[in-house]
């Protein structure tokens, strides 16, 4: 083992969760766009990283509006470099069906180290209202099932709640966060929205560069706490552009030990359903 660095690497969506307290009522919905991203993956330069000399990768995730769900898919595929010149590869998939009310998701998560599969887990999760409590249900590597408190957010919901909270000026968001990624039930995830950049900086990716102009962007400091954790220090944090649409401009994964940096190099706008 790799000291657990698949299982730390978060999910696209975790990666653009949204973390607000709910109320009781219908959530707002933000204006998301149908899209596919590629980013390149490197080690961060800003962080002095310890015992990992290199990190080369991709990432690519994919948004696909179905009319009544959101279909997410997310793979990851990294080389690393460690101090003692030991080389090995990471391969991380993930896929998610979540309901645009926000009350049921289905997932799947696979995990490769050097072609050997490492892990793998399959289910589903239901609430029984916005805000209130519900049920996580696995059905791989075994049969598992998780109470998820009152106030747990699916991660296209985190998203879309995240974008409106941005837009009304919150500053500090905190939720319960399930995505099925790993098996240890709901995260508690913090946010801190800081204002917009100035100005994106570096060269525009390729594709569908509209996807990106003319749209209000947040700086966003995730910090992912995992169930019954009673230390401050977070388990890992991922620092973020977010647009108004969903996009996430560029992305750094802090694990404390070491950070990655995912820089946009190519973006494409998908289509919309027609919806009855």
């Amino acid at each position: 083992m790799f000291f657990e660095f698949v299982r730390r690497i978060p999910v696209a969506r975790s990666m653009l969760c949204a973390v607000l307290a709910l109320a009781a009522g219908p959530l707002s919905a933000a204006d998301l766009a149908p899209h596919r991203a590629t980013y390149e993956m490197r080690l961060s330069p800003v962080k002095r990283a310890q015992g990992i000399v290199d990190v080369r990768g991709l990432m690519v995730t994919e948004t696909i509006d179905s009319c009544d769900a959101w279909e997410t898919t997310q793979r990851i595929k990294l080389s690393f470099l460690r101090s003692d010149a030991e080389e090995f590869t990471t391969d991380s998939s993930f896929a998610s069906y979540e309901a645009k009310d926000g009350l049921s998701l289905q997932f799947s998560v696979r995990n490769l180290q050097n072609g050997e599969v490492e892990e793998e887990i399959r289910g589903q999760a239901v609430l029984e209202g916005v805000g209130s409590k519900g049920e996580a249900r696995f059905t791989l590597p075994e049969a598992r099932t998780y109470s998820l408190p009152a106030g747990t957010l699916f991660p296209t919901t985190h998203l879309s709640v995240l974008i409106e909270a941005a837009r009304g000026g919150d500053k500090l968001l905190g939720v319960r966060v399930f995505d099925g990624a790993r098996m240890d039930g709901a995260f508690q995830v913090n946010a801190v929205i800081g204002r917009p950049p100035r100005s994106a900086g570096g060269p525009l990716p390729r594709g569908d560069v509209a996807l990106l102009r003319n749209q209000p962007s947040w700086l966003i400091r995730l910090a992912f706490f995992p169930p019954g954790q009673t230390s401050a220090q977070a388990e890992y944090e991922i620092g973020a552009e977010i647009l108004a649409n969903g996009v996430a401009r560029s992305m750094t994964l802090d694990y404390g030990d070491f950070a990655i940096d995912a820089r946009l190099q190519h973006i494409e706008a998908l289509p919309r359903p027609r919806c009855s």
